[in-house]
């Protein structure tokens, strides 16, 4: 530690506006071992809103040993390992203390800032691949996308540190609640100690092997039931095809306009009984559109980087959107965790304008995609069913497969920010490519419709349907 607070070194240098190089954050553990928190490079051409900023920084603040504001804690809850940061400031706690308690890491807790997500893939693991948080969050900022993804920072830390206050006590008195989250405790365990005992190595440990790495990522929101998740009948295959069976995602496999391609949605969805009890009375064709939208982008996304567990992940947020006199649109989140069945119930704060409460998809769990995973959006083929998109979207699609297949400023920036191995960065490219191409052979077929919008473009009237090259568009 340097005077208790971190050394930033701010290394960024903008060409044509965007960052070209990391920001990075020094910290000393007291075993002398020196820490890094990375913000990676902005992404050509990606969009990034002045909270994405704000969020990288206060991540990269965040000094693990800072006894009187921070601890940390096992999470032993779901599927995978992970580390929560928590604020201790107001519990007259020191950070010794907090960590002692019997209640630190068993459950989700009010005080959690942020969460630290180390790789796992060993046997009995769930799959955890810490790159995977950092891949979803830049590219889905190259997209522009709707769909909300949270801001991830890489960060390592002193091993035998995180072992003593963290796997140690998962290991030896709170282990997880799941058999998987269970032997993921084990092998960190067990790796902590002896480096050369996970592999590959490299996934978990830097180079020397003092430091396991991950990344610090957010998120949040609540867990979308049959409505979007589908009804899940069974793992693998069959829920991915459930989820293909949602009104959404129904209304995207028609051919049909875009407003009778929503009420098809619904009509064919709702058929299914736990469909209709979760959408509760339907929805508006502004929530279906938005939907619309954001299921695209999920199933690019997880196209590219072959995401093995996505569906019962899939989350929200209440947001109410509303266009004043002058058509400036305005959001806002709205602080309720009730089902869409129980919409009505929610007090709607006062608005300019008429109001428009929907359910706006948060995708807080990435952490299982850039790697040898199996892709289920390729097996079920879900982008071959797509009949609707953005035009932005398939532009940018194009666009990344173009830079990508020749080398261009794209790839050398995935190469270079996300520490993959040749495996990993070539099937990148071999699924970006496939799902560029499906794509792209919908379009020539005459069966693509340029007919989505972000909400702000709905609220505003972009609502007609427009034709682009399927080559250059």
């Amino acid at each position: 530690m340097y005077g208790n607070k971190p050394v930033v070194l701010f290394l960024s240098l903008l060409i044509g506006g965007l960052q070209a190089h990391a920001q990075t954050a020094s910290f000393s553990s007291p075993n002398g071992v020196k820490e890094e928190c990375r913000i990676l490079p902005r992404i050509p051409g990606g969009q990034y809103s002045k909270g994405d900023a704000k969020k990288e920084q206060e991540y990269c603040a965040l000094d693990f040993y800072d006894t009187t504001k921070i601890a940390l804690c096992p999470k032993t809850w779901s599927t995978s390992p992970g580390t929560i940061v928590d604020d201790i400031s107001a519990s007259n706690m020191s950070q010794q203390q907090y960590e002692a308690q019997p209640s630190c890491g068993g459950s989700k807790s009010d005080t959690s800032l942020v969460k630290f997500k180390q790789t796992m893939n060993q046997a009995g693991t769930s799959g955890t691949f810490s790159p995977s948080s950092l891949l979803y969050y830049h590219l889905s900022r190259y997209f522009d996308a709707t769909v909300d993804i949270p801001v991830a920072v890489y960060r390592s830390m002193d091993k035998d540190a995180h072992f003593a206050r963290v796997s140690r006590k998962a290991f030896t008195g709170h282990m997880g609640k799941s058999s998987m989250n269970r032997a993921g405790w084990q092998w960190l365990y067990k790796a902590e100690q002896h480096p050369a005992s996970y592999r590959p190595t490299r996934e978990l440990f830097t180079p020397d092997n003092k430091q396991i790495y991950g990344v610090l990522v957010g998120g949040g929101g609540v867990r979308y039931g049959a409505e979007v998740n589908g009804i899940r009948s069974k793992w693998g295959d069959a829920q991915n095809n459930d989820f293909q069976n949602t009104p959404a995602f129904l209304a995207l496999r028609s051919q049909q306009p875009l407003k009778q391609a929503i009420q098809e949605g619904l009509q064919l969805g709702e058929k299914n009984s736990l469909v209709a009890k979760a959408m509760g009375g339907g929805a508006s064709d502004f929530q279906m559109a938005v939907w619309m939208k954001e299921l695209t982008e999920i199933t690019i996304l997880d196209y590219i980087f072959s995401q093995q567990d996505r569906i019962g992940n899939i989350d929200y947020k209440w947001i109410i959107y509303a266009v004043d006199h002058n058509g400036i649109v305005s959001s806002q989140k709205v602080a309720s965790k009730v089902a869409r069945s129980a919409m009505n119930r929610i007090p709607l704060p006062a608005v300019d304008g008429t109001p428009n409460l929907i359910q706006k998809t948060q995708l807080s769990d990435n952490d299982a995609g850039g790697r040898n995973y199996v892709n289920y959006t390729k097996r079920t083929q879900m982008l071959q069913k797509i009949r609707h998109i953005h035009l932005n979207t398939y532009r940018q699609l194009i666009a990344l497969n173009h830079d990508l297949q020749s080398h261009g400023e794209l790839f050398l920036y995935v190469q270079a920010n996300f520490n993959l191995d040749n495996r990993q960065l070539s099937q990148m490219l071999t699924y970006t490519n496939e799902a560029a191409g499906i794509l792209q052979a919908t379009c020539k077929a005459g069966r693509l419709r340029f007919d989505l919008y972000s909400p702000e473009e709905l609220l505003k009237g972009s609502t007609q349907e427009v034709t682009a090259d399927c080559e250059r568009p």
